[in-house]
């Protein structure tokens, strides 16, 4: 057992002095991909509307439910809209009390993601330019120098492409979770639309445009 982890452990060293010093800032902007995409992720996954399944119920289940996250959803409504403007700029504020930061931080998510194989290919370049030197400059054993630059181009583009392949895999489920949490604000909306119209709330109708006269020519 011991001496299974000693050859990993002995494996990774390797692994991390072969790729050059691109190895530092790619762990550096790994941890923080990750850090960044996990809490979005739970902001997003434990957000009450969606702990309380509104985007996947019927409006009828949204009233008669009785559970604590459903209670919290139902504090959003606004029980006494006097018109349906006033339901839709209470519901504008809603969005833009929740949706803003979430679309915020999946941008700048999806910026630094894309910097993972960005630097890798950083690291390509400069493996091969370590490679071309060892070529023409080196001394000693050319062999030696070629596989060094070769081997700092591999991993370096390899772990680019590591570290961003999982990140947009959880990027996507973030993504989906925030559209998810836009269909519940929208179903509110539509509830809140409903009782307002029972209780009475004037809509306001288009008003009918003046039909042209004709005149009659004798």
């Amino acid at each position: 057992m011991n001496t299974g982890v000693s050859s990993w452990h002995e494996a990774l060293v390797q692994i991390w002095t072969s790729g050059g010093w691109l190895m530092v800032p790619l762990l550096a902007l790994t941890c923080f991909i990750y850090y960044t995409a996990i809490e979005l992720y739970c902001r997003v996954h434990f957000h009450f509307l969606l702990r309380a399944k509104v985007h996947q119920r019927k409006l009828p289940e949204i009233t008669a439910a009785k559970t604590r996250h459903l209670g919290l959803a139902r504090q959003l409504l606004l029980t006494q809209a006097s018109s349906m403007a006033e339901v839709r700029r209470h519901f504008q504020e809603v969005r833009n009390e929740y949706l803003p930061a979430v679309n915020r931080r999946i941008r700048f998510l999806g910026i630094i993601i894309t910097a993972g194989p960005l630097l890798g290919l950083l690291g390509t370049v400069t493996g091969m330019l370590s490679t071309f030197d060892g070529m023409v400059h080196a001394t000693g054993d050319r062999f030696d120098s070629i596989v060094t630059g070769i081997s700092e181009a591999l991993i370096t583009t390899q772990m680019g492409l590591l570290i961003a392949i999982p990140a947009l895999i959880i990027l996507s489920l973030i993504v989906q979770r925030r559209n998810d949490l836009v269909h519940a604000i929208a179903r509110l909306e539509r509830l809140n639309a409903q009782l307002a119209l029972r209780s009475g709330c004037p809509v306001k109708r288009p008003a009918r445009q003046a039909q042209p006269q004709t005149v009659s020519v004798s």
